[in-house]
C-alpha cells in the first residue's frame, strides 16, 4: 500500500506543478493582451452610415483633438474598424457599433485619449473615446470602482491598475 501512496502522491505533486505552470503562462498571456490593447481606443456614439469611410472620419475627428496634420495622422493611425456584426435595423434599437483605432505611436494615443476628454469636438458630436480593456478588466474595474471610490473619500490614494486596484500601495483584487 506504500508504493501506491508514494505514487499518488508523486503524481498530485506533478498535477500541482503543472497547475503552477499553466497559472503562470495564463498570467503572461493575458498581460501581453493588455500590454497591446494599450495602443487602442475605442469611440462610443459615432452614428454609422452605410457608405462611410470610418478611417476618413476618425482622422477628421482626430486633427480636431490633437494639432497634428491629416497626413501626419494617417501614418500614426494604424487601422480604424467598427466592433461586431452590422446589426439589422429593426432591432438594433439605433445604436451605433463602437469604433476600435489602433495607433502606430503610443505617444500620440495618449495625447488623444487625454485631450478628448475636453474637445469640442467630441461634445458637439456626442461621442467619448474610451480605453480598450478585455471583458474581465471591465469586470473587475467595474467591482472595484466603488472601493476606489470609498478609499478615495478617506482620503487615501486609489487607483484601478490591469485588472486590479492599488489602494495605499496595497493591491486589492476583485473577489
Amino acid at each position: 500500500m506504500s508504493d501506491h501512496n508514494y505514487n499518488l502522491a508523486a503524481l498530485q505533486k506533478a498535477c500541482d506543478d503543472e497547475d503552477i505552470a499553466i497559472d503562470i503562462e495564463k498570467d503572461s498571456f493575458e498581460d501581453n493582451l493588455r500590454y497591446k490593447r494599450r495602443w487602442n481606443l475605442r469611440v462610443i456614439g459615432l452614428p454609422e452610415k452605410d457608405d462611410e469611410n470610418i478611417r476618413e472620419s476618425i482622422i477628421g475627428i482626430l486633427t480636431r483633438i490633437i494639432p497634428m496634420s491629416v497626413d501626419q495622422l494617417r501614418v500614426t493611425v494604424d487601422t480604424v474598424h467598427r466592433l461586431g456584426r452590422k446589426a439589422n435595423p429593426a432591432t438594433s434599437n439605433n445604436q451605433s457599433r463602437a469604433v476600435m483605432i489602433q495607433f502606430g505611436m503610443r505617444t500620440v494615443r495618449d495625447e488623444v485619449w487625454k485631450k478628448s476628454k475636453d474637445a469640442k469636438v467630441c461634445k458637439d458630436l456626442h461621442n467619448s473615446f474610451k480605453e480598450d480593456f478585455s471583458k474581465e478588466d471591465r469586470l473587475a474595474r467595474a467591482k472595484l470602482w466603488p472601493l476606489i471610490q470609498e478609499a478615495r473619500s478617506r482620503g487615501q490614494r486609489a487607483y484601478l491598475k490591469e485588472g486590479h486596484a492599488l489602494i495605499d500601495n496595497q493591491r486589492v483584487d476583485p473577489e
